[in-house]
């Protein structure tokens, strides 16, 4: 005979029933509870199914909104063209399982998908860009970034910066990357080779007497829209003029997304954050933002566009760095004695400035960023040789 549960069990939580009776309703002869699922399997399986829709839903607005991007002309050209292929009959003595595949068909396809390299809203182009060294370790951190981009369909062109390869080891990289990357993923994808940037400088001699491999991030964005394929700087004077150098650039309108090597992109990234539904900002900021705050007009205006990246508002992911880099010698880093960030207090140097990566903006401004932030980087890491040395750099 099974024995009763002794009455220190308390009573339960449901209607009032002693533990007792509780068990003998839910369990069988040997104790085991006779339900078909524990509360809290359910209960995860019940959050599964709802991360899947969300996610199906998620991709399914995106690829109507790039749909809806598309002009009438090419969306009617895209759709000839699917009704004009040929249905092929399935050749069972074609069949090999064993056999290898087909890399002319993968081909093919990778050059067809340099197609999607603009922003959905703005029809801009976009550049997601990462920078690394040589070294093993970036190596395999680039290709999972490459895989993540590729798994989620990121559109734009994809570039890895790698800073400081030997002769031999940039051989094998763009083999490497040709063969595994462009070949098997997309033609969008590409790398772009820099000089050695990491040494730290004696200041008085100039002699290398350390490395800091962060300043590849700077200096490699730099080298990028000065000599990048589609963002390189050329000869002429017209839209687009780099002020006092004599050059404009290719695309002043394009759309450059700097991240990091370690990212793991999740959902495609763009110039587009109007969609509160996937734009968090938080309540503090939002207050400030919404307010009129006498010392920052341009950013109180309630049209969605001031959610879009465009000259003159660049975009970044909030970080905790607070305001640190107040306490720097400002004056020796910029070289003047009225920089504008000596005005900015201790309570608007936590709240607006403290950005890192994703860093979004137009390749004009973000042109102008480079420039200021590689000749800032000596002079800020000789006071914070530090990790995150390079993003405080950014905001001075």
């Amino acid at each position: 005979a099974r024995k009763q549960p002794s009455d220190h069990n308390g009573p339960g939580l449901s209607h009032g029933l002693p533990l007792q009776g509780l068990n003998q309703v839910d369990d069988d002869s040997r104790g085991r509870s006779k339900a078909f699922l524990p509360r809290s399997t359910l209960m995860a399986l019940t959050l599964f199914l709802i991360g899947t829709i969300g996610v199906i839903y998620s991709r399914l607005s995106t690829k109507l909104r790039r749909h809806e991007a598309l002009n009438p002309s090419e969306r009617s050209k895209m759709k000839s063209s699917s009704n004009s292929q040929p249905k092929k009959s399935y050749d069972k003595s074609s069949d090999n399982s064993n056999s290898t595949p087909n890399h002319n068909t993968n081909k093919k396809n990778a050059v067809n998908d340099v197609q999607n390299t603009y922003s959905p809203t703005t029809n801009r182009t976009l550049h997601v860009i990462f920078s690394t060294d040589c070294s093993t370790f970036q190596h395999w951190q680039s290709y999972l970034f490459f895989h993540s981009a590729y798994k989620i369909s990121q559109p734009g062109y994809i570039t890895r910066i790698a800073s400081g390869c030997k002769p031999e080891e940039e051989e094998k990289e763009r083999k490497w990357h040709e063969e595994n990357v462009q070949h098997d993923m997309s033609e969008r994808y590409r790398i772009h080779f820099t000089p050695h940037f990491s040494g730290v400088k004696d200041a008085t001699t100039g002699e290398v007497k350390g490395d800091y491999k962060f300043f590849n991030k700077p200096f490699g964005l730099k080298h990028f829209l000065e000599f990048g394929e589609f963002t390189g700087l050329r000869d002429g004077v017209s839209a687009g003029d780099i002020e006092g150098s004599g050059f404009k650039m290719k695309d002043p309108q394009a759309i450059i997304i700097l991240c990091d090597p370690d990212f793991l992109l999740l959902r495609p990234l763009t110039d587009d954050f109007s969609n509160e539904r996937e734009t968090i900002i938080s309540i503090r900021r939002k207050t400030f933002f919404q307010s009129k705050h006498h010392n920052y007009p341009q950013l109180h205006d309630d049209l969605p566009s001031r959610y879009i990246v465009d000259h003159g508002r660049p975009f970044g992911q909030t970080y905790g760095l607070g305001a640190q880099w107040r306490k720097f010698g400002l004056e020796v880093i910029t070289g003047v004695n009225n920089s504008p960030a000596k005005a900015v207090d201790q309570s608007d140097g936590g709240l607006l400035y403290p950005a890192g990566p994703p860093y979004i903006g137009t390749a004009e401004d973000m042109y102008k960023i480079a420039v200021k932030w590689s000749e800032f980087a000596p002079g800020v890491h000789h006071e914070y040789p530090h990790l995150l040395a390079e993003m405080c750099m950014l905001i001075c």
